[in-house]
């Protein structure tokens, strides 16, 4: 496996946590067109709500200390680190806190169960 620890797994595919899936969120679970890890941009992290890379892509480059306000970090089943040169390392909790991993560049992978990211750095 690429990574040091498996994402931070949702049990039960529900994480109780403030704004979770608030707002325009909902309309994201609705019918959308299959997307490939290939839509991901070069240079950043790429998580979709869906496996096999469908639903509601959301992207981020740099360092993150709160992922939280990005809805799909808190819910997602596909994820791609499309990087330029660097490892990306996230983190279960915000300002680099609680359990960490690292996703290899170029690694991308698909499941059933919900994942979430509370931050992120990038290691080089």
């Amino acid at each position: 496996m690429h990574m040091t620890r498996k994402l931070a797994t949702v049990a039960g595919g529900v994480l109780l946590t403030g704004g979770l899936l608030a707002g325009s969120a909902g309309a994201a679970s609705a019918e959308v067109a299959p997307q490939a890890a290939s839509a991901c941009p070069s240079t950043y992290f790429c998580v979709w709500s869906g496996s096999n890379y469908t639903g509601h892509m959301q992207k981020v480059a740099g360092t993150n200390p709160d992922l939280t306000k990005y809805s799909v970090f808190q819910s997602f089943k596909s994820w791609y680190n499309h990087g330029a040169s660097c490892n990306f390392k996230w983190y279960s909790a915000k300002n680099y806190g609680g359990s960490s991993g690292i996703v290899t560049k170029g690694h991308k992978e698909s499941d059933s169960k919900a994942h979430y990211i509370k931050s992120n750095k990038w290691a080089c």
